[in-house]
Formats: structure tokens, C-alpha cells, sequence
């Protein structure tokens, strides 16, 4: 899926360059034959549509980007689990390590191998939420930490992606990238328990381990148990050789300073504890570390399919399958309109009547005249239409904006904004076009037409700074379309 997601993303890229008429006749063909049910569905069966259609540039087969970036994705997660391997054999023979003396140090073993791995987790689950108010230094470095946010580095320094480590903003791709080191991440510690559990089968079987527990601090043996009757609680009733029992709890303890000779009968009992040792690190180590790759593997494919779906170029792809061919009184001016630098995707000039409805921003025209407009040049008259402008205060706006979406029987899914291009993309515009995504519904699009005094477009260079203002929106279903043709007044 994701190969394949790559390849899309970074074609509809290209396919810039093809003039925008042949966009809309070469897909509107395809759209036509598509079944699928769903915009994934329609994406990927107009994907494998495309070979045999014209113009556009050439699809990509063999080893594309896509494969690679797959690829790559596959050996950088059986990479990080073999150095889990590694490391956690490496941790484990050391914890582990029993010199005859003194036993191995429960509270320094299950520290090592439960303890600091789970702060580790915390670490990962603090990057998921995004940014959050108060925390966001300390977000920065829980992902600079991250051996997941160093694979996916690398990922993109290798192969040119840009996709595994963009920041901890929102968005699909920040969704993806997040996830992503949440999965790289448990592969890496899912391969570290396996090593440490792997050495202390080996050192169990074929050594004479004894264990025991030993403070500075005036503990008492009672408050010991009463921690390892917690820590056993959820396998002490099916398996209880893995619940120490109070007297071995009481044995266990030793002192650096006592150098009398353990007697064999208790070395023997001090060698109970592997079963509850195992466990612990299995079931409080290993554990939630599987269950969280398993959601991460989940929310993973789901920000994949989002990495697609909410990339502008799709966005803009789906208006051109769906909609029906309506030409322009003047033709469109590829290039000037919409400039490569905007990060706007081209406008679906072609729209449908059900659900359009139409806002004339600071009396840029009259809505008789702008009506007049919509009819002449996109053959369309819109459901409603109002007025809204800078004298209105933000509630005065939002209640004509819900007024106006009441008005729409089957909801809102069109809008076109009407303005006075010869003025600059100010932030009360923006504010404003916040206001319509929140009160008319994420799913709608918006589509901006800046006029000139008379009604007409505006300069080429006007338009220009228009995408490039709108664009700073990052908003996957903001268009700006060239006013071509005469708005009568």
C-alpha cells in the first residue's frame, strides 16, 4: 500500500506540467469506467487505470520510489529488531550475572530490564497526542531520543523521501510519521526482550543462578511481598511456582558485609525466583510492548490510507474524476494561476449545483452580479448565497454562516468565496476562511475567486500572491480558481 501511495503522491507531482484541460478530459474518462466504492477505492483503481491513458507523464514501474521507500521501511524494521537482539542479550548477560558471592540483585535486574525500558514507553506515548501545551520541549526530546525517529532520519537522508520524520505537528503525514516511530520503536524493544528472555533461559538451564533482594533503605521484608504479590497478581492463580511466597521473600535477603557461608538448602531455595523474574519481564516488559505494535501497526495503515486521501493533488484528482466537463469563457491560464511554488493544488473549475453555496467577501461584487457570474462562467446556480465582510463582527459572521448552512437541505459541500483581488489576502480573509471550515464542515470545498474592479481576473501577479497566501493554509480542499470570463454588474 504504501509503495504504491508513494508513487501516486509523487506522480500527481509531475503531472503538474500537463495543461490542466487534458487533466480533466484524461481522468473524467477514467472516472467514468471506475466502480470502486470509496475515495481509496477510486484513487488506486484510477491508479491502475492509468497506464494506458494520455497525456500525462509516463507511470513509473520497476524499482520506483515507491518499492524503495518500502523497502527500505522493511529492512529498517528487521534491522532494529536485530539490534534489540543484541542489545538485550548484551543487558541481560550482564543483570544476570551471578559471581558465586553474592545473588543477583532482583530490585537492579527487574530495574534494568522492566524499569527503564518502561520509561522508554512513556517516551514513545508522549510523542502520539501531538503537540500539547506545556509539554512541547519535552516532546522534542522524547522523539530526538527515539532509536524510531533515528531509523526514519535515515530513511528519508537515504532515499530522498521526506516522509518518516517531517515534526510532531499535525496533519496526515505528521500522523504517519508518529506512528511510524511508534512501530520502528517496538520492533527495537520487541527484539530487546527477546534477547534478555533468550539469555535467562540459557543462564537458567545451564547455570546455578540465586537471586535475592538487598536495600540500603530500613525496608521491611512484609512491604517486599506485598510488591511481588502485585507484581505476580496477574498469573499468581494459574501459575503459582511464579509468586514468591513469604518465606522465600524473608530467605532472599542478603547483606554485602556477611561473609558467612550460605547454606546449600537456601541457595537452593534462592534459586526460586527465575519463574517470577521471567514472568515480570515478560508480562510488564514484553507484553505492552507487543499489544502497542499491534495498535501502532492499526493506526499505521489507517495514516497511510489518510496520506493519500488528504494530499491536496488527490483532493484535486477526485474533483476531476467526479465532475462534468465545463469549459471556461476564456480558457485557462496554466502556470500564471496557479504558480508550482503555492502548494495549492489545481482548482476544479467544473462544479455541481447540489450543495454549492456562494459568500461575496467584503462587497467584492453584488450577489445578483456574482450569481450572474457563477451561472455564465461555470454554468451552475448556487443553493444560497450571502454577504459577509469586515464590518461584521466574528459572531455576526458565524450566525450568516449558519444561517446559510441551514438553508442547504443535503448540507453544505461547495463553496465559492468571491473577493477583491487587488487587495492583499489579509488576515481577517483568513481568519474568515476559518470560520467557514469550522461552521460549514471539514468535507466541503472552498473554492476563492479574486476579481478585478470590473469583475474580471486580476493580474497574473495578483493571483500569484493569492495561491501563495492561501496555500500557508495547508488546508488539503482550499482552491483559488481564475476568474476568466465577464462577472455582468
Amino acid at each position: 500500500m504504501l509503495a504504491r501511495i508513494v508513487d501516486i503522491r509523487r506522480w500527481l507531482r509531475e503531472d503538474r506540467r500537463t495543461p490542466y484541460a487534458d487533466r480533466v478530459a484524461r481522468d473524467r474518462a477514467i472516472g467514468r469506467e471506475l466502480r470502486p466504492a470509496g475515495d481509496l477505492g477510486r484513487v488506486l483503481a484510477w491508479w491502475s487505470a492509468l497506464a494506458d491513458a494520455a497525456p500525462g507523464p509516463e507511470r513509473p514501474t520497476g524499482r520506483t520510489l515507491g518499492h524503495r521507500v518500502e523497502t527500505g521501511r522493511r529492512v529498517a524494521g528487521v534491522g532494529l529488531g536485530v539490534l534489540g537482539l543484541l542489545v538485550g542479550a548484551a543487558v541481560a548477560g550482564v543483570a544476570f550475572g551471578y559471581e558465586g558471592r553474592y545473588p543477583v540483585n532482583l530490585f537492579t535486574l527487574l530495574g534494568v530490564l522492566v524499569g527503564l525500558p518502561t520509561l522508554m514507553l512513556l517516551f514513545t506515548l508522549l510523542v502520539l497526542p501531538g503537540r500539547l501545551p506545556g509539554l512541547k520541549s519535552l516532546q522534542t526530546v522524547a522523539a530526538g531520543v527515539s532509536p524510531g525517529r533515528w531509523a526514519g532520519a535515515w530513511l528519508d537522508r537515504l532515499l530522498g523521501a521526506e516522509l518518516f520524520a517531517p515534526g510532531l505537528l499535525g496533519g496526515a503525514a505528521n500522523a504517519f510519521s508518529r506512528w511510524q516511530l511508534v512501530v520502528f520503536s517496538q520492533w527495537l524493544a520487541l527484539g530487546f526482550f527477546a534477547g534478555a528472555l533468550a539469555i535467562a533461559l540459557l543462564l537458567v538451564t545451564f547455570t546455578d543462578l540465586a537471586f535475592g533482594w538487598s536495600t540500603t533503605l530500613n525496608v521491611d521484608a512484609g512491604l517486599v511481598q506485598a510488591l511481588v504479590s502485585t507484581l505476580a497478581a496477574p498469573w499468581a492463580s494459574w501459575l503459582p511456582s511464579a509468586a514468591p511466597d513469604p518465606a522465600l521473600v524473608e530467605a532472599s535477603r542478603f547483606f554485602r558485609l556477611d561473609e558467612a557461608a550460605i547454606p546449600q538448602e537456601r541457595v537452593a531455595r534462592l534459586g526460586e525466583w527465575w519463574p517470577f523474574v521471567l514472568m515480570t519481564v515478560l508480562v510488564y516488559g514484553a507484553l505492552p510492548r507487543a499489544l502497542l505494535l499491534l495498535v501502532g501497526l492499526w493506526r499505521l495503515r489507517r495514516a497511510t490510507r489518510s496520506l493519500l486521501l488528504d494530499d491536496p493533488e488527490v483532493t484535486a484528482l477526485l474533483d476531476r474524476l467526479d465532475a462534468p466537463l465545463v469549459a471556461l469563457g476564456g480558457g485557462v491560464d496554466e502556470g500564471s494561476g496557479y504558480p508550482e511554488s503555492s502548494g495549492l493544488p489545481a482548482p476544479s473549475e467544473a462544479l455541481e449545483a447540489e450543495g454549492l453555496v456562494m459568500l461575496v467577501w467584503n462587497a467584492a461584487a453584488t450577489p445578483a452580479a456574482a450569481r450572474a457570474w457563477l451561472a455564465t462562467t461555470l454554468g451552475v446556480e448556487p443553493e444560497a448565497s450571502g454577504e459577509v465582510g469586515i464590518l461584521q463582527g466574528e459572531a455576526e459572521r458565524r450566525d450568516a454562516l449558519v444561517e446559510l448552512r441551514q438553508s442547504v437541505a443535503g448540507g453544505v459541500r461547495r463553496v465559492v468565496v468571491v473577493t477583491k483581488g487587488w487587495e492583499p489576502p489579509l488576515l481577517e480573509f483568513m481568519d474568515f476562511l476559518g470560520q467557514v471550515r469550522e461552521t460549514l464542515g471539514a468535507e466541503a470545498t472552498v473554492t476563492v475567486v479574486p476579481l478585478d474592479v470590473a469583475g474580471r481576473s486580476v493580474r497574473a501577479a495578483e493571483r500569484d500572491v493569492w495561491a501563495r497566501a492561501l496555500s500557508r493554509a495547508r488546508d488539503p480542499k482550499l482552491y483559488v480558481i481564475d476568474a476568466t470570463g465577464e462577472a455582468p454588474a
